[in-house]
């Protein structure tokens, strides 16, 4: 897609706001545009807005100035247009959610303004059109450099999430007493990531027992990462692991959970926002599909990992995910047997 060159001031941009506000793994994928700012105008101060549940997604990255939180109880429209005066001093705006409340943000300002393609016609097709024979979507990272590239920035290279001392401080802490055994953890352990903001996005919970029970046979560690809500919704697979020393439930920050997901040596997860957090630290994903699909442009970032999807002929059936298989089968997440899954993990750690 071809967009039109930008004016750019002499000196270049000195104040740059950058804007998306959620979700957990939209946020992390912003972040090759942030270095690409700064890289371009390294004095340039940049301001990052976004909702107060990612802030520890960018409040460490170097490459940022200051991170303007939205708290929950201020989002309404009016908070918003009232919000949108702290964006005067800038003189680039780059809006990467461009939604209602983010064209709100930026309505009145003179400072250039730049957006992010969404394709969503193309990724409509694959979901009510693929007979059509659509190409695959570009990927949130390609998306967002699009929206840069009439200023004459170039994005390279994939997101790394940056944790904060404490976070790193408390993620070696946690390493070094955490889980019994006398092997070292690092090299050895496998976080797991069952949880997901949809259901159809959710591979079942007895296949995550099947895995851990085959992980655990062949010796190797296993942290579970989730919230507190997403914990008390698989309380099978929280039972089943309750009284193995080998194993461990955290349901802390995401900044901590940053931190810990680089002592493991691979990630298995659904298409969440942890999926792209463990990738931006550094390790290697398996990444299991359901409802959507890697063509939607949601795989992980960079090179090595491993996207499991079945590729059923209804699949994928949603943009987003849905509260149940609109076909009642569930093929796509069903049929995605433990057994493939472990083979997966075998050979990323290999």
């Amino acid at each position: 897609m071809s967009r039109r060159a930008i004016a750019i001031p002499e000196g270049g941009f000195r104040r740059i706001a950058v804007i998306r506000l959620s979700s957990l793994g939209d946020v992390i994928l912003t972040l090759p545009v942030v270095h690409a700012l700064k890289a371009a105008w390294p004095a340039a101060k940049i301001d990052f807005w976004v909702k107060e549940e990612y802030l520890d997604v960018v409040a460490h990255d170097p490459a940022i100035h200051h991170v303007r939180v939205l708290e929950r109880d201020a989002r309404r429209i009016e908070d918003i247009v009232s919000m949108s005066e702290e964006l005067t001093p800038c003189d680039l705006i780059v809006d990467l959610h461009v939604n209602v409340r983010t064209r709100l943000l930026a309505f009145r300002h003179t400072a250039a303004v730049l957006r992010a393609p969404a394709y969503r016609l193309l990724r409509e097709r694959w979901v009510r059109a693929r007979w059509t024979k659509p190409a695959p979507a570009p990927g949130a990272v390609a998306r967002y450099a699009e929206a840069v590239a009439p200023a004459g920035v170039t994005v390279s290279g994939v997101p790394v999430v940056t944790a904060s001392t404490e976070a790193e401080g408390w993620a070696r802490r946690w390493v070094a007493t955490s889980l019994s055994g006398t092997e070292p953890v690092d090299g050895s352990l496998v976080a797991f990531a069952p949880g997901a903001r949809h259901a159809t996005k959710q591979w079942p919970e007895d296949h995550w027992i099947e895995l851990h029970r085959a992980l655990r046979a062949a010796g190797h560690r296993v942290v579970v990462l989730t919230t507190a809500a997403e914990r008390k919704a698989l309380p099978r697979l929280s039972c089943h692991i309750a009284n193995d020393g080998g194993t461990a439930w955290v349901c802390e920050p995401v900044g901590r959970v940053a931190a810990l997901l680089s002592h493991c040596r691979t990630a298995v997860t659904c298409d969440s926002g942890l999926m792209h957090l463990a990738a931006a630290r550094g390790i290697k994903v398996v990444a299991l599909f359901g409802s959507t699909a890697p063509e939607l442009g949601f795989a992980p970032a960079g090179d090595g990992h491993t996207v499991m999807c079945r590729h059923e002929p209804c699949q994928p059936c949603t943009l987003h995910g849905r509260e149940r298989c609109p076909k009642g089968h569930f093929r796509c997440m069903r049929l995605l047997l433990p057994a493939q899954v472990e083979a997966a993990v075998r050979a990323q750690l290999d």
